[in-house]
């Protein structure tokens, strides 16, 4: 706020998009203004506005290795905001949407929780239900007690 500095921390930078980027950024900072009018009438000089601070590019920003998991990399580096632990080669994207689901499941603000449990054990109890029709060799059965070889799909 003191150097009246926005940063644009993109974890999958592409020059194409910069641009519009830049604009949305621009937008953000004039809804800002909007939203925080009387603040900033009461708090700061007369004239002070979000949308006249420079906006620039930086390259601290972890890159993540795919585009289709932004949101869960964000959340993830967000929540590590110093880039200590998760560097990019090691973020693991299908253990990260784990992770990030169980900790919003477990908050004890999930008023749902119990709702989600029940709903859990419904899904398990028909899928060994299924299990237990066909046998535990069900090829690729995400629950199958004994998958199949390839020699045995055949």
């Amino acid at each position: 706020m003191g150097d009246k500095k926005v940063e644009l921390w993109d974890s999958l930078p592409a020059a194409k998009y910069n641009a519009s980027r830049y604009q949305l950024a621009e937008r953000i900072l004039k809804v800002l203004d909007y939203i925080y009018k009387d603040e900033i009438v009461k708090h700061f000089d007369k004239g002070w506005q979000f949308a006249k601070f420079n906006i620039v590019r930086t390259d601290k920003a972890r890159r993540q290795l795919n585009g289709s998991d932004c949101g869960i990399f964000v959340m993830n580096w967000l929540e590590d905001i110093e880039c200590t632990s998760h560097g990019s080669n090691k973020f693991q994207h299908a253990s990260e949407r784990v992770r990030v689901a169980l900790s919003l499941l477990k908050n004890p603000k999930n008023t749902r929780l119990k709702e989600v449990r029940e709903s859990a054990r419904r899904v398990v109890d028909e899928e060994l239900d299924i299990l237990a029709q066909h046998g535990p060799s069900i090829p690729h059965h995400p629950i199958a007690r004994k998958p199949m070889t390839r020699s045995q799909a055949k």
